[in-house]
């Protein structure tokens, strides 16, 4: 008895292979715009989280007091963004402050976030904070520093189609 091999093919037809290209060509469709949301999503609270950060350091360092100030009307500390770098600036052995002052602390947001006052399209630029860690209106380097109100006690962080981040000046 002799056993003959019927010349059975293997692999994948030429239909088969056409049903998985479609299926994962599918799949992709469906897959890159929610990647990209998720990673505009991952952006948006990355910023959001330093911005917060950057926020509560200028606070404590004003609190802090290390140069001794005593004029509530003069900052102490401040937060300033300046392109997309977010720094952390001090007063200075003068008492003077200004966002080209060494910094204390210092993080890129993300290239594709926004930061505005909540409510506006008034782009954020720096917060300043005074001995006793009360916000100040007033002006660093160029830069205006918005006082937290009922209306623009946050920031909103924006990245793409995302819904605004809201961060709380404190």
């Amino acid at each position: 008895m002799t056993i003959r091999n019927r010349g059975v093919a293997l692999g994948f037809s030429l239909i088969e292979l056409m049903v998985v290209i479609g299926l994962v060509a599918f799949l992709l469709t469906l897959g890159v715009p929610l990647a990209r949301e998720w990673v505009q999503s991952a952006h948006q609270r990355d910023s959001a989280g330093k911005l917060a950060e950057a926020l509560g350091r200028a606070k404590a360092l004003a609190l802090r007091n290390p140069q001794a100030l005593t004029d509530q009307s003069l900052p102490a500390a401040a937060v300033c963004l300046i392109g997309q770098q977010l720094s952390v600036v001090g007063a200075d052995t003068n008492k003077q402050i200004a966002c080209t002052n060494q910094s204390d602390w210092t993080q890129q947001i993300s290239s594709d976030a926004s930061v505005v006052l909540t409510n506006t399209n008034i782009p954020f630029q720096c917060a300043a904070y005074n001995e006793r860690g009360v916000l100040l209106v007033t002006s660093l380097s160029g830069l205006s520093c918005m006082q937290a109100s009922p209306n623009h006690a946050y920031v909103d962080v924006n990245v793409g189609s995302e819904e605004a981040f809201n961060v709380f000046q404190p």
